[in-house]
């Protein structure tokens, strides 16, 4: 249930501001009735004491808006709109709409989209968070907005969330590359504060130190160039590289036109593995060995815990783990 006592409200900031509730109402609303100064007078208040403009209030006094909020870092990425895909479909079999927001992977946007599912009285947000900050998490909880975390966790902190086995992922794509005999692996990791990123490099620095090799990794911006910027630093090196392990499979299709830029030809000269396997069904010269998980189940599994968060505020934690496999295809054979 949400807790109405602990959100400031229009008379607190007529209160800051010395208006009348109606002009502070009329402000929030962009009336013509209000001077500019006024309207930004009203914002600044309301900026600081953290008041969300209930768009929806009207509508939604009596109970559910049968809206779920999702909330994630990059939809041009195919991972994320195969996700939203699988979300949405469950989410309508439930009787839920969607409403889609993107993050672009930055904390105050990711803010900003958190301010907005408030505002809508979604009954409950799927998240994946930037992981640079928990401002949106601590905004989500001062609302009583229930949530789900998706594919990323906070390991300190007990939370509900389904995220991979990344670390297994990390681990099942270097012994793949050691058992091709390569000897000059790379990991071509995310520049990202998440925690799929560092445990993807937990296990490959488990499998590299294993074998007596050194895990070696090149990060990557992530921004238009970011791969191509990496490559041209790793490859200029002195060191050969004969098999490139990337975060993702965004990133393995990136360093593929690289590579082939160059002249180097997937597997011939460097082996090639991703992750996340949503790439196999575009136009490559080769198939991409990837890092899988069942995406229908981790719909799933996402939605039902949230729903049980909705339905119980006060139960504990829940954590899902879902399984990986690596698929083989000629990219590393």
């Amino acid at each position: 249930m949400r807790r109405e006592s602990q959100r400031p409200t229009m008379k607190h900031i007529a209160q800051k501001t010395g208006l009348t509730i109606n002009t502070v109402s009329l402000a929030l609303r962009n009336s013509p009735l209000v001077t500019a100064e006024t309207r930004e007078r009203v914002r600044k208040a309301a900026r600081e004491i953290g008041y969300v403009h209930d768009a929806l209030a009207g509508s939604l006094r009596s109970g559910s808006s049968h809206t779920v909020a999702i909330v994630l870092g990059d939809v041009a990425n195919p991972l994320f709109a195969e996700r939203i895909k699988h979300l949405e479909r469950e989410l309508r079999e439930r009787n839920y709409r969607a409403l889609i927001l993107n993050t672009e992977e930055d904390a105050q946007l990711e803010l900003e989209a958190i301010r907005t599912t408030i505002s809508h009285r979604v009954d409950g947000v799927i998240l994946c968070p930037c992981q640079k900050s928990r401002e949106s998490l601590a905004l989500l909880r001062q609302f009583g907005v229930p949530f789900v975390l998706l594919g990323r966790e906070f390991a300190d902190e007990p939370m509900d969330a389904v995220v991979w086995d990344d670390e297994k992922g990390g681990l099942l794509a270097a012994n793949h590359l050691l058992a091709r005999r390569c000897k000059n692996i790379v990991f071509l990791n995310a520049a990202l504060e998440t925690s799929s990123a560092a445990r993807r490099l937990k296990g490959y620095e488990q499998a590299l130190m294993a074998a007596g090799q050194r895990a070696r990794v090149c990060e990557a911006q992530p921004m238009a160039g970011g791969v191509q910027s990496a490559l041209c630093a790793l490859f200029a090196g002195t060191v050969p590289v004969d098999a490139l392990f990337a975060f993702n499979d965004l990133m393995a299709f990136e360093a593929a036109s690289w590579l082939k830029a160059r002249g180097l030809c997937v597997p011939r000269d460097v082996r090639l593995v991703g992750f996340d396997d949503i790439l196999s069904s575009i136009s490559l010269p080769f198939g991409l060995t990837s890092v899988s998980a069942d995406k229908w189940e981790e719909a799933r599994q996402t939605v039902e815990m949230l729903l049980r968060r909705m339905e119980n505020p006060s139960h504990s934690a829940e954590h899902i783990v879902l399984d990986v496999r690596l698929i083989e295809r000629e990219s590393s054979l």
